[in-house]
């Protein structure tokens, strides 16, 4: 009895122990992890400096898809895309991918190639300066991309549907393509079209459509009836397919099944596993696939913003009861700074004690890299 006495204490000391290392609660280990795995840079709207852009920039070298999702409409942002673009491009990155259609992405490629892009893209919405005609493409910081993109030879890929503000320019641009004979017998069409551009009917598109010579107008048609559905029905589901369907058509045409692709698209989409938002698995999570067949590698990295102004008023989301990102990323936040956090090695063994909020568990998940701005958005 006295031999196993021994045994039975180191048991008991080893248990003990294990139930320690156990009862470390998620948010420990977290805080644990966070601290040797930020790092931050500079952006003042030239170079960006540090070493966390280093590690952004790394990731060109690394990866045969660089996925950057955004909160959208920031000018800031768009001015720091400019600076990836050129970074990208030193890695062998040509194609662009956005979250506009084939036919605006072709839009956006001759603008882009143009004297003056910005002034196109006024030109462009000049009916409607506030919103805009192309969705994400408005400002002088857009523009700057556009200029990026061609200046570094990149082909622009849309891949998502029609966006409704862009339904009118893209009824007159294929009407305004067609021969006087044609214009003369559709353009009352045409301008029934117009008239509810919002949300044509579906009869006029057709006509319209069977009335034209040009492959390519047609498709734009079809894009724009499609885009419709997407939007009446509310239809998640199509429009995932829909940017599936069109990422493959660049990419199947591609030289190589290694081209490079630089993805600036809105966060959600661009998840690992199941968009957050949908529960639906995206492009994101398509393209993360066909990297581990292509076995080469994805990234994705996810801005997030604490700070915006509403009616003049400065609107703190770490303040917010249903905030947009977890408080945990949030209160890294430096108004000097941009903060980066790997999240990789923060892929560790939780509890799911609840010590962490739900989102802070799926965006370690889903991203490889979070990014806190230090803009303040209007």
């Amino acid at each position: 009895m006295k031999k196993i006495l021994p045994i039975v204490s180191l048991l008991t000391v080893t248990t003990c122990f294990a139930q320690k290392e156990k009862a470390l609660s998620d948010s420990a280990k977290f805080n644990k992890y966070l601290s040797g795995n930020t790092s931050s840079f500079i952006f003042n709207g030239q170079k960006p400096i540090g070493r966390g852009w280093e590690i952004l920039e790394k990731q060109f070298a690394d990866n045969q898809f660089v996925a950057w999702g955004e909160y959208h409409n920031s000018t800031l942002l768009s001015r720091l895309s400019a600076y990836a673009l050129e970074a990208a491009s030193k890695h062998g990155f040509k194609n662009w991918c956005v979250e506009v259609s084939p036919f605006v992405a072709s839009e956006l490629m001759r603008i882009a190639a143009g004297k003056n892009p910005y002034d196109s893209l006024l030109a462009v919405s000049k009916d409607h300066p506030t919103y805009g005609t192309f969705p994400f493409f408005k400002t002088g910081e857009d523009a700057l991309m556009l200029a990026a993109a061609e200046k570094y030879k990149y082909t622009i890929w849309g891949i998502d549907q029609e966006f409704q503000m862009a339904f009118p320019y893209g009824i007159n641009r294929v009407y305004n393509a067609q021969s006087p004979k044609i214009k003369q017998a559709y353009q009352a069409v045409r301008d029934s079209l117009l008239a509810k551009w919002w949300m044509p009917k579906v009869k006029l598109l057709d006509s319209l459509r069977n009335g034209i010579p040009q492959e390519n107008y047609k498709r734009v048609l079809d894009d724009i009836k499609l885009s419709r559905t997407i939007y009446y029905e509310d239809n998640s589901l199509m429009r995932a397919a829909l940017m599936k369907k069109n990422f493959y058509a660049y990419y199947d045409s591609a030289k190589s099944k290694n081209e490079k692709v630089f993805f600036k698209m809105g966060a959600n989409h661009l998840a690992k596993g199941l968009n957050l938002m949908t529960h639906l698995y995206d492009i994101g999570n398509s393209v993360y696939e066909l990297s581990q067949h292509n076995q080469t590698n994805f990234t994705n990295i996810y801005f997030i913003l604490r700070y915006t102004t509403e009616d003049g008023k400065i609107i703190d989301d770490f303040e917010s009861a249903e905030s947009d990102y977890p408080k945990e990323f949030l209160k890294l936040y430096d108004k000097e700074k941009w903060v980066l956090v790997d999240l990789r090695p923060l892929r560790v063994r939780y509890n799911n004690d609840k010590t962490l909020t739900e989102d802070t568990y799926q965006i370690i998940d889903k991203y490889d890299f979070i990014v806190v701005s230090p803009e303040v958005k209007k």
